[in-house]
């Protein structure tokens, strides 16, 4: 298919330069090498035709101004072939004799011709180039239900490289190298969803979720439900939220800012080679167990009184807390039961309370009958209460360690040190994924999140 139009399209400029003649051709042809050079120069001027249409899409507003701009400088210079030519022809068809009329009529058309051969590959090679560039992202996140514009596209896409065409509109596309790894990356994770799990691990995207648009985007189900099951391309992308995504000119500059080299081995791997030294980077949950057990055998002379308030403390302060360690030498912890803890106690009844408390002798009770009783003569007729004792509640140990943020600095590999406003700490980070967490005189023990 990609071979029949590329001779259609040779096909049409042979016709029109025949037509049109030698100096038309020419100056259409040094029209064509100038746009190339002022299309990206001149695609600022263009891009306020759009915005102020209202278009908001970024992916469009990077590639109709250049477009826009290359068609503009192309019809200035037909226009002035035009008048070249015009003028060219007033002078052999009233100025010089009928045979040297005939004689350059007749060299024009056929110039024009062969000149419309060349301007035709090299429109075709554009063509081709503008297919390569379009067709490399569409037949890596188009799916069999991708159909009409973008059905045929990947199909000359398709027939572009395995005709070998492929490399060189490769070779002489304008389009950064980044748009084709953003490219891979995309059909990437659209061939494996499972695959948001590492992008919100990786260490430049961890506080990523703080964007708008990515957090309604995280909470979207309808949206989620559409990438998980490989929605067409044309749901995808007409869905508010992508257009809200493509409209964000601060998340997109961020997003192309990040190593796509080192975000692609992430991927493939679940390892950064970049941050691959930095062992305390990520998401980090309090390990209860390990806490208590490390606390056990690390603690000489322990005894049970202290296993049992450390195991009030981890249960009872300290269970949920997560933390998130950031490239930027910055730390939060959290903890889900902060909530909680500040609410009033509410009051605990004596599980030992007397079974006699509330008797209430008789009106009239003798002295005899009340000393029974164990009552103080003259008590028995207004049935008093007799005051119960509250059982003493254990103190819980207090440790502020949730709801921080602090800075962290690295010591040597795997040891690092803390600083919030409530101290710091040091920090040991094991192979076994486990960090362990000196703070307030205690160790605590954090398991990776993956």
């Amino acid at each position: 298919m990609i071979w029949l139009v590329a001779i259609l399209l040779l096909a049409i400029f042979a016709g029109i330069g025949y037509l049109k003649g030698a100096i038309r051709m020419s100056v259409s042809l040094a029209g064509l090498f100038v746009g190339l050079m002022l299309a990206k120069p001149m695609a600022p001027m263009m891009t306020p035709i759009y915005t102020a249409s209202g278009m908001t899409n970024l992916l469009w507003l990077s590639l109709l101004p250049p477009i826009t701009a290359f068609l503009v400088v192309g019809l200035v210079f037909v226009v002035v072939g035009f008048i070249v030519h015009y003028k060219i022809g007033q002078y052999y068809k009233f100025s010089a004799d009928e045979v040297t009329r005939l004689t350059w009529e007749r060299m024009n058309k056929r110039s024009g011709a062969a000149l419309g051969l060349l301007v035709g590959g090299i429109y075709t090679v554009l063509v081709g180039m503008l297919i390569y560039v379009g067709g490399y992202l569409t037949t890596q996140v188009a799916t069999e239900n991708d159909q009409g514009p973008v059905g045929y596209l990947n199909s000359l896409a398709s027939g572009l490289e395995s005709s070998g065409l492929g490399k060189i509109a490769r070779s002489i596309s304008p389009v950064p190298e980044k748009y084709f790894k953003v490219a891979d990356i995309l059909g990437m994770s659209h061939k494996t969803p499972l695959l948001e799990v590492r992008y919100r691990n990786y260490p430049p995207f961890l506080n990523l979720g703080e964007e708008s648009t990515i957090e309604e985007m995280g909470s979207n189900d309808e949206y989620h439900n559409l990438l998980i099951q490989q929605a067409s391309l044309d749901e995808i992308i007409k869905h508010p939220i992508s257009v809200k995504l493509m409209s964000d000119q601060a998340l997109t500059d961020r997003l192309l800012a990040t190593d796509l080299d080192d975000l692609r081995a992430y991927l493939e791997t679940g390892e950064s080679p970049r941050y691959a030294d930095e062992l305390f980077l990520g998401r980090w949950e309090l390990d209860g167990n390990a806490t208590i057990n490390y606390f056990k055998k690390n603690t000489i002379g322990v005894k049970a009184r202290q296993i049992r308030e450390m195991k009030e403390v981890v249960t009872n302060l300290l269970l949920g807390t997560s933390m998130v360690v950031y490239p930027d030498q910055t730390y939060t912890v959290s903890n889900g039961k902060e909530e909680e803890d500040e609410k009033p106690e509410e009051k605990e009844s004596d599980a030992y309370e007397d079974p006699y408390a509330g008797f209430a002798p008789q009106q009239g009770m003798d002295a005899e009958m009340a000393a029974r009783y164990g009552l103080p003569p003259g008590q028995g007729a207004q049935g008093q209460r007799r005051p119960q004792a509250q059982a003493p509640k254990p103190r819980r140990p207090q440790l502020k360690f949730s709801g921080q943020q602090g800075r962290w600095d690295r010591k040597t590999r795997g040891r690092y040190q803390t600083q919030s406003s409530s101290g710091g700490g040091s920090v040991v980070v094991r192979k076994n994924h486990r960090a362990y967490i000196d703070i307030g005189g205690m160790t605590l023990v954090f398991k990776r999140v993956w």
